[in-house]
């Protein structure tokens, strides 16, 4: 999202390399990091080794918390590339009109990983998260054989 710069800052405010929002996924992060779900001030966030840090955090966050009940490993990360974005509840929404991630996971585990994609790529509210799908997914064979 950063494009590799570590000191960039986006107009949601989202800030440094993984384009962390203190609101959400740096709270949520926070609570996991510290114990509590304190707010993430943009000097913390500018530093790439905490960053990482945090943003690790948040995509084990939507794994394992908010996206559990996808049971397809593959349909829940095109679902979590495309929450990383926009949020578990934007994700859920695409599915079922509100951001009911129960009732979501049970309509996802009706499909094939490609239905999921497509219905993400067809349903996500917002531009820039399809392309963010596309351009995460695009370049994840690339990744792999580095």
């Amino acid at each position: 999202e950063s494009a590799f710069n570590p000191m960039a800052r986006s107009h949601v405010p989202a800030y440094g390399l993984m384009q962390i929002v203190p609101q959400s996924a740096g709270k949520d992060a926070a609570d996991v990091l510290f114990n509590e779900p304190r707010l993430l001030a943009p000097s913390y966030l500018y530093n790439g080794t905490k960053n990482i840090e945090v943003g690790a955090v948040y995509l084990h966050i939507l794994w394992t918390r908010y996206l559990r009940q996808i049971e397809s490993p593959e349909s829940r990360l095109y679902c979590a590339i495309a929450a990383y974005n926009t949020g578990a509840g934007n994700v859920a929404r695409a599915f079922v009109g509100s951001t009911h991630i129960g009732k979501a996971a049970a309509v996802i585990n009706t499909m094939t990983p490609e239905q999921v994609y497509n219905h993400l790529k067809s349903h996500l509210p917002h531009a820039e998260t399809r392309d963010y799908l596309d351009r995460v997914t695009g370049r994840m064979e690339m990744y792999r054989a580095m």
